[in-house]
């Protein structure tokens, strides 16, 4: 019986982080599909300014006699097919219902994006110092509100009554 509640509130945390981590991965691949368009945009502005298609400005690239030319038609052709393939993991994500998107995730991961951000993952329940130390200044001052309010409130039915006795 304990193994089983154990895995259960295993199972269950681990679950129930999956959207805090899916939403950061989500930031994530937004920052970085964002960046690499800026990087295709300069590719393909210097293209025009050439006179030239993107085609025809890595085929010209990649056909150099220059190693080093050749090499960054080569990195350039990578990087636009990264990007398309960013921009396509972006679109898949943010149009999964959210509900769905950890599993939408796990179906297509992109291992650098994610290994960054589980390095800088933060989880959602507050079991971290920071987390538990921000949760329970914020318990305290709900408390407070709560407590404020409810003696207003306590004070205004009072003088209502007492009104009401004197007439």
């Amino acid at each position: 019986m304990i193994a089983r509640v154990f895995a259960a509130l295993l199972t269950g945390t681990v679950f129930s982080q999956s959207v805090e981590f899916t939403q950061q991965y989500l930031q994530r691949l937004g920052g970085a599909v964002d960046e690499i368009e800026m990087v295709v945009a300069r590719f393909d502005a210097g293209a025009a300014r050439a006179g030239v298609s993107r085609d025809a400005a890595l085929k010209r690239l990649r056909g150099n006699s220059d190693p080093l030319a050749a090499r960054q038609g080569e990195d350039a052709a990578a990087t636009i097919l990264r990007s398309e393939e960013l921009a396509r993991r972006y679109r898949d994500l943010v149009d999964a219902a959210p509900l769905l998107r950890p599993f939408v995730v796990l179906g297509d991961l992109d291992w650098a994006i994610t290994a960054r951000a589980g390095n800088d993952y933060r989880p959602a329940l507050p079991i971290t110092i920071d987390g538990f130390v921000l949760t329970a200044t914020g318990f305290g001052l709900g408390w407070a509100f709560g407590a404020s309010a409810h003696g207003a409130a306590r004070m205004g039915r009072r003088r209502s009554r007492r009104r009401i006795r004197s007439i």
